[in-house]
């Protein structure tokens, strides 16, 4: 239930950010998607390989709101680029972005066009991730119909750029997304997908918020060979949200609660080893798309706990994405424009002198 209470709070998470200070600007230029294409396709396993390193960015941002207030500029995506950084994860709530007949917003279309072509200059690749999962796990009906609505107009808009622009499906299904419900569904969104993209990669997940334990419970379409499969990790969640107030009283209630016990270090790399085994037995590269510990931890404990996660994945052959840039569990805080150094270093490890 990791992401179900971490998303709770996105309330919380999003008052935080407009705390913070805004950058005010205006909406971007039009950064229009390219008219003729620019794809070629690559296979799942090579674009795992290049995604290598990446960050969650945007979501709880004010960016979004109309007039273009926020934090994110430019010079971030050269940062994220210059700190080592290949893959910028960008997080979408774009159901609140749909009129009464699901079409969205042009002003956002626009604000999204700028994030993709910011991401491409700076030569990452872009993940566009879906992350209405709440909505989508609670109403699974309204959900088909928006998320349908959704793929339909971000693949005919985006089928023109390079095979470094990924799609994600939807974040985390859960709840009533169950696993047979998700098998159903998870086809139909594809195929809207694969109408303007049929050999672009797409990343899927199981239920249970993207469980590593869902894995042998998540069904593919055979024939479909540009699937990277995704899952989150946010083990021992005592360590990682001690203190979190949206999470249950008993783990708000927690802290100094440490972590570098040998057996929690070797523990990382036994449940790697599971999702590792599962990739090689179905021939499906993997993402880990998510990973982080909460501001609240020690430090010293929330860098090794980043380093164990982080070298683990890099061994395993596994993309990654850590949880996330800024709001919460911060790699960059922008009061001080600066990377938190001790993160940075844990993700990207210092050239030597």
């Amino acid at each position: 239930m990791l992401k179900f209470l971490l998303r709770a709070a996105a309330g919380a998470g999003l008052a935080a950010a407009m705390l913070s200070p805004l950058c005010a600007m205006a909406d971007p230029a039009p950064n229009p998607p390219p008219a003729t294409s620019r794809f070629t396709a690559v296979s799942a396993a090579d674009q795992v390989h290049a995604m290598a390193r990446g960050v969650n960015i945007i979501g709880y941002d004010p960016y979004w709101r109309d007039g273009g207030q926020g934090n994110y500029k430019e010079e971030h995506f050269k940062q994220i680029r210059d700190a080592g950084f290949s893959t910028v994860r960008v997080v979408l709530f774009t159901f609140r972005h749909m009129d009464a007949g699901n079409t969205l917003d042009p002003k956002w279309l626009n604000k999204l066009d700028w994030v993709v072509a910011m991401g491409l200059k700076y030569k990452l690749t872009v993940i566009l991730d879906e992350h209405d999962f709440t909505d989508c796990s609670s109403d699974v009906d309204a959900c088909r119909t928006r998320l349908k609505a959704v793929w339909g107009q971000l693949a005919e808009r985006y089928k023109n750029e390079p095979s470094s622009v990924i799609f994600e499906l939807l974040n985390e299904p859960h709840d009533k997304l169950d696993a047979p419900t998700w098998n159903a569904l998870l086809p139909e969104v594809l195929s809207v997908v694969r109408q303007t993209n049929p050999e672009r990669n797409v990343i899927v997940g199981p239920t249970h918020w993207n469980s590593r334990n869902d894995l042998n419970d998540l069904v593919l379409p055979a024939a479909d060979r540009h699937l990277i499969v995704t899952f989150h990790y946010y083990d021992p969640f005592s360590f990682t949200h001690q203190g979190a107030s949206w999470a249950p009283p008993a783990i708000t209630a927690l802290k100094d609660i440490h972590f570098g016990k040998p057996e929690e270090i070797a523990q990382v790399n036994a449940d790697f080893d599971a999702v590792a085994a599962w990739s090689q037995a179905n021939d499906r590269p993997i993402f880990l798309g998510e990973f982080g510990a909460y501001d609240k931890g020690a430090m010293d404990d929330r860098a090794l706990w980043t380093k164990t996660v982080a070298r683990s994945a890099e061994a395993h052959g596994f993309a990654s994405a850590y949880w996330q840039f800024s709001s919460d569990f911060i790699l960059y805080d922008f009061k001080t424009q600066s990377f938190v150094k001790p993160i940075l270093n844990a993700l990207v490890p210092p050239k030597p002198e």
